[in-house]
């Protein structure tokens, strides 16, 4: 049995992401992109940057902003998204403009690394309906 403070719902440790920061060539390109796939909203933009967030206001917000990885390096981000059939969610991010990279299977995980339009990588899972019962889980 843990020993944890009584947090919120979506808190672990008294801690939650608030905030994930992409560094890109073309910010509009992924505004267009993430924005579609997870349903966010664009809630400030400037002249450089934007910031998107669940309509809600659930999760995490995602920062958009200028700052275009050099010689060809590590993705700038890196994502875990779930989803109740992730073979249905491949698909359609792949009319985004999202690429295979390729399965993978770590801790009795499946699912399928994709990269967005800028190459960076990100896997979705099948998480399956009870999965979203604790989302931070």
């Amino acid at each position: 049995m843990r020993n944890h403070a009584r947090v919120a719902w979506f808190e672990t440790n008294g801690i939650r992401v608030g905030r994930v920061t992409v560094d890109c060539a073309n910010v509009e390109v992924m505004v267009r992109f993430w924005s579609a796939a997870l349903g966010y909203e664009v809630v400030r933009r400037d002249k450089d940057a934007a910031i998107l967030r669940h309509p809600a206001g659930a999760g995490p917000k995602l920062l958009l902003r200028p700052g275009a990885r050099r010689g060809g390096g590590p993705s700038r981000l890196h994502l875990d998204l779930y989803a109740v059939d992730a073979e249905r969610v491949v698909g359609w991010l792949f009319t985004l403009g999202a690429r295979r990279v390729g399965p993978y299977d770590e801790d009795g995980e499946r699912g399928y690394v994709l990269s967005d339009p800028e190459g960076n990588e990100f896997r979705v899972a099948t998480a399956g309906p009870a999965g979203f019962a604790r989302p931070f889980a």
